[in-house]
C-alpha cells in the first residue's frame, strides 16, 4: 500500500552560495564552434593516461552530447559535418571514424594512417586527413582511395581545405605555416617567430589566424606577414584558435576552451565561470515518521525560478553514506549546474542528521518521501519532472520510497549499480548490512527487488561489466532488477513505463534479460566518463514523455494491492489482497525456486492460504496477472 504525508518541512537555514561546476575538463584540443551557438570540445587525453571524449556543451556550459566510448582512449580533434555526424581522429588507434547523433560509427578509416591529428569532411563528399607521423595530408574518397596527398611536411596539424581549394597547413617540425595549390606547389607561408604551431586559419579578409604552441602565442599576420593582432597572456600551450562569426576568437588552451573579444577579454569559457553559479539551500526536514530532523543540501542554479523552473533530483547516497558525500565528490554542483535542482540529504542517523541508522528501511525512505516532497514544493523546481537518482545500496531506498509513497509524483529513477536483494547486502555474504539474512521482518522492508516492482514511471540502470563491489558474478542483481521494472506487457514483473539499462544505442528499451543473455555492459574503461553518461542519462529522462505501457487496448496505470507473509516461505504463506482490487480476470502464479511453474489460478477472494509453498518468493505484480517470483530471480 502507497502511503500518504502532509510532507511539511521545517525549514531553518537559508544559504545562498556561489559555487561552479561543470563536466570536468582535462586536455581540450579541438574544437569547433557549432552553427547552432554549441560548441564541439575534443579532450584529448594522453597515451599514457586514456581519457579522451568528444563533448558538445551549450553557451552556459551545460552538456548536451558527448561521444565516450572506450573505441577512442586518445583523440586530437573533432569535426561536425553537414548532416550531423562527427568526425573523430582517433590518434590511439591510427583512424578516423564519423559517428553519429546516437553514437553508432557509420564510416571509418582504420588502415593506412600513423598518428591522424585532424579530419574534415570535405563538400565533395571526401574527407581530408592531416596523417602526422607518415608526414602528409590526404584526401579520400568514401570508398577510402587516396585521390589527392601533399607530404613534403614535418610533424604537419590542422591540414585544412579553404575557399580556392588550396590546403593550409601546419607544419609543425618545420616552425612555420603553409599554403598549397592542388598540384602541391607552396604558393603562400610564413613561419617568423613560430614555435611547433598547431592550428591555422584563413579569415575572410585574408588575414591568417595561428596558434603557435610551444611560445604561448596566438597571432594574426596578413598576406605580406606582418602582424596584426596577437595574444600572449592567460594562454598555457594553444592547440587551436579560431576565430568566430562574431570577430571573437577561440581558444583551446591548458585545462580550458576560452573565448576573447578584439580587445583579449575573455567574454566566455569552458568549463564555465560566473554564468552558470550554482545556488545552495539549506534545509532542515523533519521526518513525519521517526520525528528525527533532517539535513539537507538544495542546489539549483542561478537561472532557476518560478518563470523557469527546472527538473528536480534526489540524489541517494551508497552503503551508509550521508549526503554529503555530493558536496564533496562534487556531483551535486555538476548536475545542478547543468540545469536541476538537486536535492542530498543525510538520513536518519547519518552526517548531520539526528537519530539513528535504519540501512534504508521504512523510517528512511519516509524521510525521503518527506525530503523529495520539500524539492517538489521549491518554487524553482518544475514538480512534474522530478526524479531520483540512487547509487549503490540507495537503490534500497529510492525503490522503497517511490513503491510505498504516492506523493510526490516521480517521473523516473536512475540506479547506478545497486544491488537487487539480501544476498548482496548482508554481512553473510560480505555486504555491509551487518543482518542475517534469515532476519525475516527485517529483510521484508530493504531489498529492492521487492519494492521495484511497485515503482511506476521510468527506470534505467547504469551498469559496468564488473560490478563496483566484484563480489557479485555475471551482475545477475542488476537483471534482476531491470526484469522487475519492466512492465509485464514486455515480459517483466513490474508497471514501470518504460526501462533500460544503459545507452541506447547498447541496448533497447523495454527488454527483459537472462545471465545467459544479458544486456551489453559498459566496459570499465568508460567508468572515468561516468559524469557526462549521468547527465547525458538525466537530460534523456527529464526531457521524454513517458506514457503508458499498452496491453490489448488498455494501459498499465494501476496496481493490485496485496501482502504476503511470510516471505520467502517454507510451509505456507497467506496471500492479503485489498477488496476491489481484482477484477474477474486476475489469476495467481507460484513458482518455484528454479523458476518452473508450479501452481496457476483465478483468485477467489480476498484471502487464501498458498500451501505448500515450497520455496517460492513474492511480493510481485501486473495489472492482471499476481506474479511469485523465485529468491533466485531477485
Amino acid at each position: 500500500m502507497r502511503s500518504r504525508s502532509s510532507f511539511v518541512a521545517s525549514v531553518v537555514l537559508f544559504l545562498p552560495v556561489a559555487l561552479f561546476a561543470s563536466v570536468p575538463c582535462t586536455l581540450p584540443s579541438g574544437i569547433e564552434r557549432l552553427p547552432n551557438g554549441n560548441t564541439l570540445i575534443t579532450e584529448s587525453g594522453s597515451m599514457n593516461q586514456p581519457n579522451a571524449r568528444v563533448i558538445e556543451v551549450d553557451s552556459i556550459g551545460r552538456l548536451v552530447w558527448a561521444y565516450v566510448h572506450s573505441d577512442i582512449q586518445w583523440a586530437h580533434t573533432a569535426r561536425r559535418t553537414a548532416d550531423g555526424n562527427t568526425l573523430i581522429t582517433a590518434t590511439d588507434s591510427n583512424r578516423v571514424l564519423e559517428v553519429n547523433a546516437r553514437g553508432d560509427v557509420v564510416w571509418e578509416m582504420r588502415s593506412g594512417l600513423d598518428y591522424p591529428n585532424e579530419a574534415y569532411r570535405l563538400a565533395n563528399g571526401n574527407t581530408l586527413i592531416t596523417d602526422r607521423d607518415h608526414d602528409r595530408v590526404i584526401e579520400v574518397d568514401p570508398s577510402r582511395n587516396v585521390v589527392w596527398s601533399y607530404a613534403n611536411l614535418s610533424g604537419p596539424h590542422n591540414g585544412n581545405r579553404i575557399a580556392d581549394s588550396n590546403t593550409l597547413i601546419s607544419n609543425s617540425d618545420q616552425n612555420k605555416v603553409v599554403e598549397v595549390d592542388s598540384a602541391g606547389q607552396i604558393v603562400w607561408q610564413y613561419g617568423t617567430g613560430l614555435s611547433w604551431p598547431r592550428s591555422v586559419q584563413r579569415l575572410s579578409d585574408g588575414h591568417t589566424l595561428i596558434a603557435s604552441s610551444s611560445n604561448n602565442r596566438v597571432i594574426e599576420v596578413d598576406s605580406a606577414g606582418t602582424v596584426v593582432w596577437s595574444l600572449t597572456s592567460g594562454v598555457s600551450m594553444p592547440y587551436m584558435a579560431t576565430r568566430l562569426a562574431n570577430g571573437h576568437t577561440m581558444i583551446s588552451t591548458g585545462a580550458r576552451v576560452i573565448e576573447v573579444d578584439s580587445a583579449k577579454t575573455t567574454v566566455w569559457q569552458y568549463p564555465p565561470t560566473m554564468a552558470s553559479a550554482v545556488v545552495v539551500e539549506t534545509l532542515r526536514v523533519v521526518n513525519p515518521t521517526s520525528g528525527c530532523s533532517l539535513y539537507v543540501h538544495v542546489h539549483r542554479p542561478t537561472s532557476a525560478g518560478p518563470a523557469a523552473p527546472v527538473p528536480g533530483v534526489v540524489l541517494v547516497p551508497d552503503l551508509s553514506s550521508a549526503g554529503t558525500t555530493f558536496d564533496q565528490n562534487g556531483l551535486a554542483n555538476q548536475i545542478a549546474s547543468d540545469g536541476f535542482a538537486v536535492l542530498h540529504f543525510d538520513a536518519d542517523g547519518r552526517g548531520r542528521s539526528s537519530g539513528t541508522e535504519d540501512y534504508d528501511g521504512h523510517v528512511h525512505q519516509d524521510g525521503l518521501a518527506e525530503c523529495a516532497a520539500v524539492l517538489a514544493s521549491r518554487p524553482y523546481v518544475d514538480s512534474e519532472n522530478l526524479g531520483i537518482y540512487s547509487r549503490g545500496y540507495g537503490i534500497v531506498m529510492a525503490t522503497g520510497m517511490v513503491a510505498r509513497h504516492e506523493t510526490p509524483s516521480v517521473k523516473f529513477l536512475m540506479d547506478w549499480e545497486g544491488p537487487s536483494d539480501r544476498y548482496q547486502t548482508s554481512s553473510d555474504s560480505g555486504g555491509h548490512v551487518p543482518v542475517p539474512v534469515d532476519s525475516e521482518s527485517f529483510w521484508l522492508e530493504r531489498e529492492a527487488g521487492r519494492f521495484i516492482k511497485n515503482v511506476p514511471g521510468a527506470y534505467l540502470r547504469i551498469q559496468t561489466a564488473t560490478d563496483y563491489t566484484g563480489r557479485i558474478p555475471d551482475n545477475h542483481h542488476a537483471i534482476a532488477l531491470i526484469d522487475s521494472a519492466t512492465a509485464a506487457a514486455y515480459g517483466g514483473s513490474g508497471i514501470a513505463t518504460w526501462t533500460r539499462v544503459n545507452d541506447s544505442v547498447m541496448n533497447p528499451e523495454n527488454k527483459t534479460y537472462t545471465v545467459s543473455d544479458p544486456p551489453l555492459w559498459i566496459p570499465e574503461a568508460e567508468e572515468r566518463h561516468l559524469i557526462c553518461r549521468e547527465l547525458l542519462y538525466l537530460h534523456e529522462l527529464a526531457g521524454s514523455d513517458f506514457t503508458g505501457v499498452a496491453t490489448n487496448s488498455s494501459l498499465i496505470v494501476h496496481r493490485p494491492s496485496f501482502s504476503v507473509f511470510p516471505n520467502p516461505c517454507r510451509s505456507s504463506a497467506v496471500l492479503h489482497l485489498t477488496a476491489g482490487s481484482l477484477d474477474h480476470s486476475t489469476t495467481l502464479r507460484v513458482f518455484d525456486a528454479s523458476g518452473r511453474l508450479v501452481l496457476s489460478q483465478p483468485i477467489p477472494s480476498s484471502s487464501f492460504i498458498l500451501h505448500p509453498c515450497a520455496q517460492a518468493s513474492t511480493y510481485c505484480a501486473s495489472t492482471q496477472t499476481v506474479v511469485l517470483r523465485p529468491p533466485a530471480w531477485l
